[in-house]
């Protein structure tokens, strides 16, 4: 059997799941993960990960064994069609896990506040249709397994970043005046969730976002300056042909701060604003100027 002290059960080896298992991987954590595609997880799996495979439309039974064995479980997976895959499958072996336990959620749970500071007691009241059912899996999870929420605003780092599309001529400067919000860095998510992990509180909830609301806008033309280009020329938000999805990511305004995350995990940021992390991600991409 696996250490109980230092096993993680992720449900969903997405962009945080990989690289929250990969540094706890590295501190003698036992993994066990789940994925739609666990052929792309064979070194992984070579180097002592129990990869399952898990989606919405093919619940794995053989899983139940393995949350038996985790001390501490996470789930990063988003709602499908309304509901929340992982507790539409196994809600019933799941009230009876005893461990720390996670759920990912996102900051659109809160309401359009162009004004002033959101925080944790904010009350939640998502103006969009994929905001309430992200608050609806986390009164589930709560409900379920007494679980800590993570909050988080847009998240960026190596690979999902300004850059890339800036070299490829696909980035955009969407113009709508005003709309602001906050980002953060995969780092930072992943020192929160372990410093969480390390101070456990049932059913906190925590806002995982960067201490500089800024708008799409200035971040495109920060990174653009960054690799010596000329950013591209801007849209107004009226008449960019957006998908339904990212016209709701303009809907709401919010600023985003946090009252636990001091006072509670005295955690400090590495990159406490998009210009800090951004610039901290320039080397990856100096061989492409």
């Amino acid at each position: 059997m696996a250490d109980q002290k230092k096993t993680l059960f992720i449900f969903g080896l997405g962009y945080v799941g990989q690289h929250l298992a990969h540094l706890l991987s590295l501190s003698g954590w036992q993994i066990i993960a789940t994925t739609r595609s666990p052929e792309r997880f064979a070194r992984q799996a070579e180097q002592g990960w129990i990869i399952l495979p898990f989606s919405s439309d093919a619940p794995n039974l053989n899983i139940l064994p393995h949350l038996d064995r985790a001390s501490h479980l996470l789930s990063t997976i988003g709602p499908v069609e309304g509901h929340d895959p992982v507790l539409a499958a196994y809600d019933r072996p799941l009230k009876s896990f005893a461990g720390w336990t996670g759920y990912l959620s996102a900051t659109s749970v809160y309401p359009d506040q162009p004004e002033g500071w959101i925080d944790e007691d904010t009350p939640p009241a998502p103006p969009t249709l994929r905001g309430k059912t992200r608050l609806l899996a986390e009164q589930h999870w709560q409900d379920i397994c007494q679980a800590e929420i993570f909050r988080i605003a847009g998240i960026y780092g190596p690979g999902r970043n300004p850059f890339a599309a800036l070299h490829a001529g696909t980035a955009r400067i969407i113009e709508k005046p005003g709309h602001l919000f906050n980002r953060i860095h995969l780092s930072d998510i992943c020192q929160i969730v372990q410093a969480a992990m390390a101070r456990p509180r049932s059913r906190r909830i925590l806002n995982l976002a960067d201490q500089q609301p800024a708008s799409q806008a200035d971040v495109i033309r920060f990174a653009a300056r960054l690799l010596g280009i000329t950013p591209p020329e801007p849209v107004a938000f009226d008449k960019a042909d957006l998908s339904e999805m990212a016209r709701s990511f303009y809907m709401a305004q919010r600023k985003i701060t946090s009252k636990h995350l001091k006072t509670e995990l005295a955690y400090r940021f590495s990159y406490p604003d998009y210009k800090a992390g951004l610039t901290a991600l320039v080397p990856e991409h100096s061989n492409k100027i």
